[in-house]
């Protein structure tokens, strides 16, 4: 079974906070600790009932692993007929992580070229956590990828794969997805958060893209969402890599 670490910060109502807490890791892990693909309403009830700061909680300090999208069963049926439509049958997911995302991909359409990359350097809580976090002496755990991951650098992946699609999920800070925007892809899908949160999108604006808000956006649930869900934070963004005739620096 998944066990998340008593948060510093929750003070009261320790024992309804936990067991909301255990039943929102219960949701997103089996048994076993393998990640679940949930149905929206099942995550969403879930997230309700934690204090807003404890779902971002659950999602950090599982025994598990931290999780970022929290992908459910619907959303993913958009994200396969958003990237039918776009004509996809080559996907590879850099910095993939525990790959599940990649995974459900592979299993909801078989007859796709799913591959998962990552380098590795979030497996430690050392490598995902600034220096100066306050966390980093509590016991948690770093990102474990599984077989189906392939150790391997972002740019060398696609390099190697040169799919019609990189998906990056949530990407580190740096310059991940510009390097896989200039790379030999059609697309690049990236899903993400306003602000500073996730990879460089000082660099990562100027290019040619499509702000895509509509229910790949609208219907994704990801570690920031609390309360209702209503109001949603992922942000999903195409931009036409160096395969594309389109790709290049936006004039705008």
């Amino acid at each position: 079974m998944v066990h998340v670490v008593d948060p510093p910060f929750a003070r009261r109502d320790i024992r309804a906070r936990r067991a909301q807490r255990q039943a929102l890791a219960e949701v997103l892990w089996d048994s076993d600790g393998a990640r679940r693909l949930p149905t929206e309403r099942a995550l969403v009830g879930a997230i309700a009932a934690c204090h807003p700061r404890d779902v971002w909680w659950v999602c950090e300090a599982s025994s598990a692993g931290p999780v970022y999208l929290l992908p459910t069963r619907e959303w993913l049926r958009v994200l396969v007929r958003t990237l039918e439509g776009w004509g996809v049958r080559s996907v590879l997911e850099i910095g993939a992580g525990d790959g599940f995302l990649s995974a459900c991909l592979a299993r909801a359409r078989p007859d796709w070229r799913v591959r998962a990359t990552d380098d590795g350097s979030w497996s430690t809580v050392a490598g995902r956590m600034e220096p100066g976090s306050p966390y980093r002496h509590l016991p948690l755990s770093g990102i474990r990828r599984t077989p189906a991951v392939e150790r391997l650098s972002a740019t060398r992946a696609v390099e190697r794969y040169r799919p019609d699609l990189v998906l990056v999920s949530w990407p580190p800070p740096g310059r991940m997805v510009e390097r896989a925007i200039r790379g030999p892809a059609r697309l690049v899908l990236e899903l993400g958060v306003d602000g500073d949160v996730c990879g460089d999108s000082t660099r990562t604006w100027r290019y040619e893209k499509e702000l895509l808000d509509g229910p790949i956006e609208a219907r994704a649930l990801c570690r920031l969402d609390s309360g209702d869900c209503r109001a949603r934070t992922t942000r999903a963004t195409l931009y036409y890599a160096a395969r594309h005739p389109l790709h290049g620096l936006s004039a705008g």
